[in-house]
């Protein structure tokens, strides 16, 4: 698994390289297709899928899904002791490394009801990937195996929340710096509106909705001038459907007090998992006796293309090994838990898709 998942991260998918996304992918169909497996590759507004199966199926009793692309930045491929360092290591490129060494340990891949989909674009919201493939060429499952959730060994995840972007444009008239009374500075008014939305969120707990602002603009290199416009970017992670639709609506008459205007919006839904799901259970049993004790269940602030598989009825189940990192700088995968984690996966696919 090692050489694989070092092959993986040197390969540099980064969701904006899509040549990297789709040399890796070449990689991983050549291994699958020598096994046996029936591929498909997908390219979606020039996003890159692959999707395999043992059987040539489009439904399979058990998905193997995950996304191959990253965010920029981070390290070569490298260890130190247990830990395993790298951009993709625990997000997630040590999940298709464990499909791509499960498989090709298997003597007869046609005994097994099972597929494969990789995508290239689950960092910038999954739409042209797991979206598009799910409502288009209708690949479906009795259950997915998605190692994009959890933060630790024996942590599932079972639900996240739900994603709403925004870009806003304020506008204003411009003037000079000393004289605001002769115009309207689309800065301050800027500034104004985001406390106003600020007010819409009591960021006391963690697990309810938040708001991020991630984007400011305005104003020329003149230091004296007031703007004739202004754009706001906005990360909102909301806890439930109930309370997005809450604060759309509260937005919406902030930005009418302003004048302001949706130039792009776009909305991903939250998750949760139906945990008396019979084959949920017996993943969480499995989950639990191979670790000797219960599992913990938790809730992501981040999300996920299990979102998709929920909005079709399919459920996805999230775990992976002890890491940490993720987009930031010294992103790791701990080799034993990983280790342990593949074990847990083979379990479960011998199981539950021979």
């Amino acid at each position: 698994m090692l050489e694989e998942l070092k092959t993986l991260i040197n390969l540099h998918p980064v969701t904006s390289n899509q040549n990297a996304v789709s040399a890796l992918l070449d990689y991983v169909e050549a291994k699958l297709a020598a096994k046996g497996l029936v591929t498909e590759r997908i390219i979606h507004k020039g996003i890159h899928s692959l999707y395999a199966s043992t059987h040539g199926q489009k439904h399979a009793r058990v998905m193997l899904q995950g996304h191959v692309d990253v965010v920029p930045g981070g390290e070569e491929f490298h260890m130190d002791g247990d830990k395993i360092y790298g951009r993709g290591s625990f997000d997630m490129l040590f999940g298709v490394a464990s499909f791509l060494t499960y498989i090709e340990q298997l003597e007869n891949p046609t005994d097994y009801d099972l597929s494969v989909l990789l995508t290239g674009d689950e960092e910038v919201g999954g739409r042209n990937g797991v979206y598009e493939i799910l409502n288009t060429e209708r690949y479906t499952c009795d259950v997915c195996i998605l190692p994009d959730g959890g933060d630790r060994l024996g942590a599932m995840c079972i639900a996240s929340k739900g994603i709403n972007h925004f870009r806003i444009r304020i506008p204003g008239m411009s003037h000079h710096g000393s004289r605001p009374w002769e115009g309207d500075g689309a800065g301050n008014k800027a500034a104004k509106l985001l406390h106003d939305i600020s007010e819409l969120f009591d960021l006391g707990d963690p697990y309810n909705s938040t708001v991020t602002i991630s984007q400011l603009e305005a104003g020329t290199t003149a230091l004296n001038q007031g703007p004739n416009e202004a754009f706001v970017g906005m990360d909102i992670r909301y806890k439930d459907e109930q309370d997005a639709n809450r604060i759309r609506a509260q937005l919406d008459g902030i930005f009418q007090r302003y004048g302001a205007t949706v130039v792009f919006e776009e909305r991903g839904r939250s998750f949760a998992l139906d945990t008396e799901n019979p084959l949920v259970k017996k993943f969480v049993d499995m989950y639990s006796r191979h670790l000797g004790e219960p599992i913990t269940f938790m809730k992501s602030h981040g999300s996920s293309d299990a979102r998709h598989f929920d909005e079709k009825g399919m459920p996805a189940i999230l775990f992976r090994p002890d890491g940490g990192n993720a987009h930031g700088d010294g992103e790791w995968l701990s080799y034993s838990s990983w280790q342990k984690f593949h074990d847990i996966l083979t379990d479960y696919i011998e199981t539950t898709a021979k």
